[in-house]
């Protein structure tokens, strides 16, 4: 088919920077090595000697793997008096697990004060889930220390809620250096959000490789706005397959960008399926935008 004669659709732009990840699924905190092992007790007898008792450190460390296994067998209620036990004992990832459970259980204030003393013990996940539930109160000043907490010990996901934080408060050096940070420890978001920041301040280079580096770990949005820079410098074949693979994710901007592209190409036929896919995902502004593509076309949607 010959190329329409009117001018192709507006290329879909992809939203801002994604919001905090409240929900990124939550990192184990390394169990910590155990105790030294203490000195025999003698009994004043001398012909007898008992046994060594179990130190703290190992007794939390006991009840600890009981938790984790019983939380993996589904006995939440078992796990659940298991991690207090270990907590009870200093425990830090103890804490932590019970924090997640009392979660489950609808008791964010529960779950806060467990999470707090993870993180006062040295937790980074702990710390982490922290901030994402002091965020959620609407207490951006301690969610930024907990984050910061949290992203000191080496936590990616902490690292790209502190970059958001940062971000929505003018902090844009912050905000880079925490993405990048996240986009190190092969965090999606972070890295997402790095290349979005960098598109912003018109840093090209800087942000295809960042798109290129999150598209890679499977982010749908990453792909389309790698099609954009691509098909913009005039990668065509590049863009194509980029915004293949953000449709392919079920990103609705790649699918209706392909379908822009597909129609400048001539392949009506292509750009029309494509459109009507976006059209039947998206919502209702993305939905406007596929049946204009589509009546252009002379379809209907």
């Amino acid at each position: 088919a010959s190329t329409p004669d009117h001018p192709p659709p507006p290329k879909a732009p992809q939203p801002a920077p994604a919001a905090s990840t409240p929900d990124h699924p939550r990192t184990k905190a390394p169990q910590p090595s155990r105790a030294a092992r203490s000195g025999r007790r003698r009994q004043p007898a001398p012909a007898a000697s008992t046994s060594r008792q179990p130190s703290d450190g190992e007794a939390a460390a006991a009840a600890f793997d009981r938790a984790v296994e019983l939380e993996r067998q589904g006995d939440l209620t078992g796990a659940e008096t298991a991690y207090r036990r270990a907590d009870r004992h200093g425990h830090a990832a103890a804490a932590a697990r019970l924090g997640a459970v009392l979660e489950q259980r609808d008791d964010p204030a529960a779950a806060k004060s467990a999470y707090r003393r993870a993180a006062d013990r040295g937790d980074a996940a702990g710390a982490f889930r922290l901030g994402v539930l002091l965020e959620r109160d609407g207490d951006a000043i301690a969610a930024e220390a907990a984050y910061r907490s949290a992203d000191e010990r080496g936590h990616a996901a902490a690292a790209t809620n502190l970059g958001v934080l940062l971000e929505s408060s003018g902090d844009l050096g912050g905000a880079e250096s925490a993405y990048r940070r996240a986009a190190d420890r092969g965090d999606v978001a972070g890295t997402y959000n790095l290349a979005m920041l960098l598109d912003d301040r018109a840093d090209l280079a800087g942000a295809e490789a960042a798109y290129r580096s999150a598209d890679e770990l499977g982010h749908a949005a990453a792909a389309s706005n790698l099609g954009l820079l691509l098909e913009n410098n005039g990668d065509l074949d590049g863009a194509e397959l980029a915004y293949r693979r953000a449709a392919d994710r079920g990103d609705v901007a790649g699918m209706f960008n392909l379908g822009a592209l597909l129609e400048q190409q001539g392949d009506l036929d292509g750009a029309e399926k494509a459109y009507r896919l976006a059209g039947e995902l998206g919502d209702p502004e993305m939905l406007e935008m596929a049946r204009e593509a589509l009546l252009n076309l002379g379809q209907s949607i």
